[in-house]
C-alpha cells in the first residue's frame, strides 16, 4: 500500500490513530523504502537551524559537543513523540528535562525555587490524547506552576500544546473545560494555548471544523516542531 506524504508526516507528528496507524506500522515491517522515507523525515525534523545559533568560532569545540548531544536528544525526542511515549526515567539533559505529568507538590516547588534564583522558567505541556482526566490534569499542572510563581509572574512562560485527540481540550462543544481554559487565559497571560496545525488539518479532512476556543492560538506550527523548538531553547517539556 502506498502512503501519501501527508499520511507519513501525520505518523511522524503522532496524528495517525486507530486502523490507519495499525496499517501504517504493519507496512513498515515489510517496506524498506517506507522505513527509509521515515528515517529521512526524522532527520529533517532534527535539522533545526536554531541548534547552531550563537556559536562563536573561538568557542567552537565546546558548542559542537553541546550540539551533538542536542542532536541526539532531538532524534530521540522525535521518535518518542511520534510513538506517544516519553519518560522522565529515560530522558535527562542539562537545561532540558522531560517529565511525565505529576509536577505538583515537592517537584514543582523544587523547579520553581531553582528557577527563581537563576533564570526565568519556561515550560511546554503537551496533551495528545482524548481523555477528560488528562485534560483536567493538564490544566491542574499549568495552574500549579503558575501558583509557584505568583510573586514573580514575569519569571515564568508556559505553553500548552494539543495534538491528535488532545485537540478536543480546545474545541467548543467538545471539551468540558471551555470555561476553565478561558478563565485561565485571562488570569494568567503568561500561559499560551496552542493547537497543532496537523491536528486541525486532520479534522478538516474528516469534514469537521475544529471550532476552537477563542483563547487558543491557531498557527502553522505542528506539535512536534513546537516541542523540539522549545526544547532546543531550553524549555522543560512535560508530557501529560
Amino acid at each position: 500500500m502506498k502512503f501519501s506524504d501527508e499520511m507519513i508526516n501525520a505518523y511522524v507528528d503522532g496524528e495517525l490513530q486507530g486502523n490507519e496507524k495499525i496499517e501504517f506500522e504493519k507496512a513498515l515491517q515489510d517496506d524498506s523504502q517506507l522505513r527509509q522515507t521515515l528515517d529521512d523525515l526524522y532527520i529533517l525534523k532534527m535539522q533545526l537551524n536554531d541548534a547552531y545559533k550563537g556559536v562563536k568560532p573561538v568557542e567552537r569545540a565546546k558548542p559542537v559537543v553541546a550540539n551533538y548531544r542536542l542532536a541526539a536528544y532531538m532524534a530521540f525526542l522525535v521518535v518518542a513523540f511520534s510513538s506517544g511515549w516519553i519518560s522522565s526515567d529515560l530522558m535527562h539533559s542539562p537545561g532540558v528535562v522531560a517529565e511525565q505529568a505529576g509536577l505538583s507538590g515537592r517537584l514543582v516547588q523544587e523547579k520553581a525555587d531553582a528557577s527563581l534564583t537563576a533564570k526565568p522558567a519556561k515550560f511546554i505541556l503537551h496533551i495528545g490524547q482524548r481523555d477528560n482526566a488528562k485534560f483536567r490534569k493538564t490544566l491542574d499542572e499549568a495552574e500549579a506552576l503558575m501558583v509557584q510563581y505568583k510573586n514573580n509572574p514575569q519569571d515564568i512562560e508556559l505553553e500548552i500544546i494539543a495534538n491528535a485527540g488532545g485537540l478536543d481540550l480546545f474545541r467548543k462543544g467538545v471539551t468540558p473545560y471551555a470555561e476553565r481554559v478561558k478563565n485561565i487565559s485571562v488570569r494568567y497571560p503568561n500561559i499560551k494555548f496552542i493547537a497543532c496545525a496537523n491536528a486541525i488539518e486532520r479534522l478538516r479532512e474528516r469534514g469537521l471544523e475544529p471550532d476552537l476556543i477563542n483563547a487558543v492560538h491557531q498557527g502553522s506550527a505542528t506539535a512536534i516542531d513546537q516541542v523540539v523548538k522549545r526544547v532546543n531553547e531550553g524549555w522543560t517539556y512535560i508530557k501529560i
